[in-house]
């Protein structure tokens, strides 16, 4: 193939990826005791998936609800990690303790998969939601942790003032 070629052929794939979803361009998922570390750093909120390898729920989300809601405006307001529920053997420093992922989506709360857990820049537990969630559910409370509006007004009442 000669240089012409692969020149519009790299600046086509490139545009191509450009208006992709996420799903088609990797999210910045980061081990969890990173995301602690960039969460405060950055004063973002913490998402944190909590799945297992075998939850065919969990894989939905992953593929079809995440792409739609946190692309790249999601991404700039969140530090996305991710837990194996199952996981007994690979452990996290939390809160002074030393976890497993188990252990730690358990201290989180999050006793079944799919779920999703909210922390605050500093580590400390928001909101945890259990089971699959479709993008169009998700999305308010996205922008309601997302906003930093957690702070200072209820759900319902962040829910009322939006049109």
């Amino acid at each position: 193939m000669n240089s012409y070629r692969r020149a519009a052929l790299t600046l086509l794939l490139a545009a191509m990826l450009a208006g992709a979803p996420a799903s088609a361009q990797e999210l910045d998922w980061r081990p969890f005791e990173a995301a602690l570390a960039a969460a405060d750093a950055t004063d973002r909120p913490v998402l944190v998936d909590v799945y297992a390898p075998w939850c065919g729920w969990c894989h939905k989300m992953q593929r079809d609800t995440y792409p739609e809601v946190l692309g790249a405006a999601a991404g700039r307001r969140f530090v996305l990690t991710r837990l194996n529920r199952d996981d007994n053997r690979t452990t996290h420093r939390y809160r002074e303790q030393r976890l497993t992922s188990m252990r730690l989506a358990q201290a989180l709360g999050a006793e079944g998969v799919p779920a999703l857990v909210f922390l605050a820049p500093t580590g400390e537990p928001l909101l945890q939601l259990s089971g699959f969630l479709e993008a169009d559910a998700l999305r308010p409370v996205l922008e309601y942790i997302g906003s930093g509006a957690y702070r200072t007004q209820s759900f319902e009442a962040f829910r009322e003032d939006r049109p």
